[in-house]
């Protein structure tokens, strides 16, 4: 963007998308203190600016908005998953009947596929794709009008991610991991393109994908089953206790590549998982290598609940194929903002003082009487218990900040600034903020008591 309504606008439209407006110019318009909705609807439509260009950027802002854990044992990655926008009409660029995951049936949407950059710490888009469905590809009438260019060809949902991989690669995105579900696992030339950049990768395959194992013997991967020897495991945390499965891993035939088995006790139906796993010739390939990796998929579900719940993103009315991705890549900057705004909040903060028995029960620090006090973060998650049956310490901190919380709180802070808010009215906000992460933090704390008892019995 070159021209400063351009830019002013996309800053508005950036910073109006939020849990409580939709998505659409309207309401976008609104809540930016626009007169009317032409500013964002031309942003959207006439205004001459590159999405492609935004999203080539969306690497290099994600490396410096997600902070990192040093003592990670797998460091950041990616990880690709797809998401339906749900539809009404037939006139939205490559809308058409086909299977949502949002609802897991065959719907009138347009899917997405999604990179995101995942660390110990933090998740956000960092590159993304609207599929395109053969019948749109292959009517060149529909095409022209909903703008779709006219040699963009068709290409299925792995070839796009294979894209994704090879541009995050190009960028010089600071990853070490892919992570995906069956509908690219199944993919040779995705595993490749991972190969080629030297990216580790655990994905998921059908049961009965074709495994080589060593002596070259082809087997379906639920007849390794037969073989295959468990152990408890948790591939980490959840918000209701570790994520305990047991765990096998088979030697395939390639070098150093795996079958990696899960297993879900207490299921009737899909009790197996199955992965195949690489790590290249720098990374100790072992099964808790494996098991994190696959840990980590789930968190670009958390970036698609970020930008539909929080930011509106799945509301939008945009109906051409430059609206659409535009939209989304705006999003993605919002997105990549909130990270950014929750680090902030969480990251500046100094630790706070505690003797011996404190730090050991995890307790938070006393409140002070002082009014500034209410206006400050407590920077470290609440702890969770070892053993089963552990008592909550009462003075246990609150947990994290979720990005829906500190998206809520820079809303907060910007009324403040504008004068609609006084600061006694901000802290009552901020105090209400905490008791409810306090809150949070005793409920987690019980859910792991009571998952790790079960499991101990």
């Amino acid at each position: 963007m070159r021209q400063r309504r351009s830019i002013g606008a996309a800053l508005d439209y950036v910073k109006a998308l939020s849990r409580g407006t939709r998505a659409n110019c309207w309401e976008l318009a609104e809540e930016a203190g626009h007169e009317g909705p032409h500013r964002l609807q031309a942003l959207l439509r006439r205004h001459k600016w590159s999405w492609a260009k935004l999203r080539e950027e969306l690497p290099g802002l994600a490396a410096e908005c997600l902070p990192d854990d040093p003592g990670d044992l797998i460091g950041p990655g990616i990880a690709i998953d797809e998401t339906a926008h749900l539809k009404k009409g037939r006139s939205t660029a490559c809308v058409a009947p086909q299977h949502a995951g949002v609802t897991g049936k065959v719907e009138n949407c347009v899917s997405w596929v999604f990179a995101a950059l995942v660390t110990a710490l933090g998740q956000a888009w960092a590159d993304f794709d609207v599929y395109m469905p053969k019948s749109w590809a292959e009517d060149p009438r529909r095409r022209r009008k909903a703008g779709i260019p006219e040699g963009l060809a068709f290409a299925t949902k792995p070839e796009l991610a294979i894209e994704q991989v090879k541009r995050l690669g190009a960028a010089g995105l600071r990853v070490f991991w892919v992570a995906a579900d069956e509908v690219y696992g199944r993919c040779g030339e995705f595993r490749d393109a991972c190969r080629a950049l030297n990216l580790a990768y655990v994905v998921i395959i059908p049961c009965d994908y074709r495994v080589t194992l060593a002596k070259n013997k082809v087997i379906r991967a639920d007849e390794a089953l037969a073989d295959a020897v468990f152990e408890r495991r948790s591939c980490g945390n959840g918000t209701k206790g570790p994520r305990y499965g047991d765990w096998a891993l088979i030697a395939a035939a390639g070098p150093r590549e795996f079958l990696l088995i899960r297993r879900l006790t207490g299921r009737e139906k899909n009790q197996y998982t199955f992965y195949l796993c690489w790590a290249p010739e720098d990374r100790r390939a072992t099964m808790t290598y494996f098991i994190t990796i696959a840990g980590r998929r789930w968190p670009v579900e958390i970036t698609f609940k970020t930008g539909k719940d929080t930011l509106g993103w799945d509301t939008s009315q945009a109906r051409t194929w430059d609206a659409i991705c535009r939209h989304t890549a705006l999003t993605a900057l919002a997105q990549l903002r909130t990270a950014a705004i929750r680090a902030a909040l969480t990251g500046t903060a100094a630790a706070p003082a505690t003797g011996p028995d404190t730090a050991a029960a995890g307790q938070h620090p006393a409140r002070s009487t002082d009014a500034a006090f209410d206006l400050q973060f407590y920077r470290y998650g609440a702890p969770v218990p070892v053993r089963g049956g552990q008592p909550c310490p009462p003075g246990i901190p609150p947990i994290e900040l979720s990005a829906t919380e500190a998206a809520r709180i820079e809303r907060l802070a910007r009324d403040r600034k504008a004068g609609l808010l006084t600061t006694a009215r901000l802290a009552f906000h901020l105090r209400w903020s905490e008791w409810r992460r306090h809150h949070q933090a005793r409920a987690r704390w019980h859910h792991y008591a009571a998952r790790l008892q079960a499991l101990a019995t």
